[in-house]
């Protein structure tokens, strides 16, 4: 009978090491050296030592691929060579090998080993009873000198000890095949510490698996039908595992013949396996799963947010939720049965394919469409630029924007079914523009062409770009038409300087003007108005009071009391400044003090009851909330004090063009929403790149301890383009500043505006800048 054996590298390696085994070469060329693995050809051990004959025998070194031949004493030269790598060889040693020196031939000389190699006693086996066996069955192993051996190991490295073996002699070995145990090929091993002889059967030992009738056909069928499949030995299997990988419950009856199991509701397309103990699997059945079938929406057509629709067909009772198009979360049915679900339209939802999810995972797909505007028409036609045009039709409520010519996009506000009405853009061409609609949802609709003529009187052919900065107190220029019918120009209703060039018309814009300001074109048969984006003058500054007034010992100057100035112009944080001349010698004494009109009464904290020595004669005081309502209530401001010339009185502040457009006091919770942005109740198309968002809050926990705010869209509570700002931990000095990007702005518009969430903060203020 013939022999294979196998043993450990690494085992084999530490083994000779340990036993102080060492390899010289015949050939001191510099190329060749016994040191470990560092180039050329070298010899660092070999093993296992003794072998069987007939076993392999491996040697670990450098340079090993240039070994061309083995010579074992009566052998003679080996060239039949195993190449692992260059660190490794293996031979099988023949049968006629006998104790003695290796040496390893290559071109440039030899290697001889210091150690003989030597061989064990000649273990064999005969053959093995049954071949075929179930895991516990009793097999006897029968050969020679199986008294040496402490250990079979069945395929897969499943070992069993001597101390489990049944018997064992010189000739015999029974033992019981174990439940992880797999058909292959048996080995028997001296269980050798440091390296074991591993013999190897010539003949495989079969392990019986389980084994079914044949692999069921379950087309159609349906999470929760109980499946049973018939068979051999089924008693043998330990799980039952679907096409996903999950494992499910099943039974076995007693004589192993019939197992049954129920299929999950997660079930999906694939193989349903059998696994035993030894980890062989077993195809048991493949399963393509029930889906919806004959699937019709009712209704299917102009739908709209919040209508009730009814999907009907076969297996309904499969469907786990609905996507529909342009809407992030699905939506879970309302009712359900076999044969139909119900359905409410969420917000945002487009026309398209609605996807129906199972819990198998596939998906079925019916189509819908939306409400549209329908019988669409204009009135008046021809509609002149810059006037009202009344748009009438069918299904006109949903509409939230129209365009014209793909240039000019006006805003529709409070529409109803059958009409609204907008102002016509004065910088469209006179002639025809197509129109297109834009739906709340995002849809747009095409809705044909209107005939515009241009005004009679002088209006703008081309207004300022969006890039373009008009500033308050400067100018800007625009390009108008019927240029010698102007007469004026007034801004928010106030005339303003301006000089005509032909057709470029140059405006002043008052220093007063704010950001969102009216231009109007006054001309000698009507008039025409735009509203124009300017960017405010922010820094107010002033000489309220100048002259040469003196104080030698408290007098009081009054022209700033009663109604000599109106202080409730004047806005918290403005600086006052007073400018005087000391009529003392420099060093001395003197003061200035500021008192209301009304019985020249004190001036609420901080301002104290008299300022000495103001340096270089100039005193700055900043008025309060309190200081101001204080002047404002008592006859204005009196300024007396001692010894000082009162030159000139100047007041100054700061115009924010942070404009607040909520604030109360929200608590967030754990991730509330505050939707008080949302939807209709901001306009947020109204607003520019590069503008600031800013949100002020409280935070509702210990100091240091964590908490967040959270930047979402209306529709799902989705996040943001490229999840800018959808979990901001711990914000520094309790605000969040949102730079506003075309992406963010378009996200708002089109999905519902914005929503407010995260964790642990109350929620006081948010400003647009």
């Amino acid at each position: 009978m013939n022999f294979k054996y196998k043993f450990s590298a690494l085992l084999m390696a530490g083994a000779l090491m340990l036993s102080g085994v060492t390899f010289t070469s015949c050939d001191d060329d510099n190329d060749l050296n016994t040191n470990q693995y560092v180039g050329g050809v070298s010899l660092n051990v070999f093993g296992p030592c003794p072998v069987a004959r007939g076993g392999e025998l491996r040697f670990l070194g450098s340079g090993l691929k240039q070994i061309q031949a083995v010579l074992i004493p009566g052998s003679g030269e080996i060239t039949d060579i195993k190449i692992i790598s260059d660190n490794e060889i293996r031979i099988i040693v023949p049968q006629d090998a006998e104790p003695g020196l290796v040496t390893l031939k290559h071109a440039k000389g030899s290697i001889t080993t210091k150690t003989p190699i030597s061989f064990t006693e000649p273990i064999s086996i005969e053959s093995i009873s049954p071949l075929e066996a179930r895991p516990g069955d009793e097999i006897t192993i029968a050969g020679d000198y199986l008294n040496l051996i402490h250990e079979v190991i069945f395929s897969k490295d499943v070992a069993v000890s001597e101390d489990d073996f049944l018997a064992q002699s010189r000739s015999e070995i029974k033992l019981v095949v174990p439940a992880e145990a797999q058909s292959g090929k048996i080995i028997l091993s001296d269980a050798a510490e440091e390296m074991p002889n591993w013999i190897y059967s010539d003949e495989e030992l079969t392990v019986v698996l389980p084994a079914v009738e044949k692999v069921l056909d379950l087309t159609d069928v349906k999470p929760g039908n109980t499946v049973t499949v018939t068979g051999t030995d089924l008693s043998l299997a330990t799980r039952i595992v679907m096409p996903n990988g999950d494992d499910v419950e099943f039974t076995v009856n007693d004589e192993g013949t019939e197992l049954t199991f129920v299929l999950p509701a997660n079930v999906s397309d694939g193989t349903i396996r059998m696994i035993p103990a030894s980890g062989v699997e077993v195809a048991v059945a493949t399963i393509g799963v029930a889906v919806p079938e004959d699937v019709v929406a009712e209704p299917a057509a102009d739908i709209w947010a919040g209508d009730v629709i009814k999907l009907k067909g076969l297996n309904m009772e499969l469907i786990t939720d609905v996507l529909f198009p342009n809407v992030e979360d699905a939506v879970a049915p309302e009712t359900q049965s076999a044969t139909e679900i119900t359905l409410v339209v969420p917000a945002g939802a487009r026309s398209g394919n609605l996807v129906l999810n199972t819990a198998s995972g596939a998906t079925v797909e019916v189509e819908v469409s939306t409400l549209k505007p329908e019988a669409v028409g204009f009135d008046p036609v021809p509609a002149a630029l810059a006037g009202t045009l009344t748009v009438k039709g069918r299904n006109l409520q949903n509409v939230a924007s129209i365009t014209f010519a793909s240039a000019a996009t006006v805003e529709v506000k409070n529409p109803t079914a059958t009409e609204f009405s907008v102002i016509v853009p004065a910088t469209l061409a006179a002639g025809a523009n197509d129109v297109t609609l834009t739906l709340t949802n995002g849809e747009t609709v095409e809705v044909g062409s209107i005939e515009l003529s241009a005004p009679e009187c002088a209006y703008a052919t081309a207004l300022p770009g969006e890039d373009v900065e008009i500033r308050a107190g400067e100018t800007f220029v625009v390009t108008i038409a019927n240029a010698d019918k102007l007469t004026g120009v007034q801004v928010n209703g106030q005339n303003v300087q301006y000089i005509l060039n032909g057709t470029s018309l140059i405006i002043q814009v008052p220093g007063s003007a704010g950001k969102n300001s009216n231009f109007t074109l006054l001309s000698s048969n009507g008039s025409i108005s735009y509203d124009i984006a300017v960017i405010p003058a922010t820094h107010v500054g002033m000489t309220i009071w100048s002259g040469m007034w003196e104080n030698t010992g408290w007098g009081g100057n009054q022209d700033l009391a009663w109604d000599g100035y109106d202080w409730s112009q004047v806005p918290e944080g403005a600086i006052l400044t007073l400018y005087m001349t000391p009529t003392v010698a420099e060093g001395e004494w003197w003061c200035v003090s500021l008192r209301h009109g009304d019985g020249w009464g004190s001036l609420p904290d901080p301002i104290p009851g008299q300022y000495e020595n103001p340096e270089n004669g100039v005193l700055s005081v900043v008025l309060t909330k309190e200081v101001l309502a204080d002047i404002v209530a008592n006859g204005g401001l009196i300024i007396t004090g001692s010894q000082f010339v009162l030159n000139k009185v100047d007041i100054e502040w700061e115009i924010s063009l942070e404009t607040t457009i909520w604030s109360g006091s929200w608590d967030c919770g754990a991730w509330g929403g505050n939707q008080d942005l949302a939807w209709d109740n901001y306009d947020w198309s109204a607003v520019k790149p590069g503008q600031i968002l800013r949100f002020y809050m409280t935070p509702t926990v210990a100091p240091g301890e964590w908490w967040c705010v959270s930047v979402r869209h209306g529709q799902g509570w989705g996040n943001l383009p490229d999840d800018v700002y959808s979990q901001i931990d711990q914000p520094e000095n309790n605000l969040l500043e949102v730079t506003m990007t075309q992406a963010i702005i378009d996200d708002f518009v089109a999905n519902g505006g914005l929503v407010l969430s995260g964790q642990g903060y109350i929620l006081n203020k948010v400003t647009i800048e």
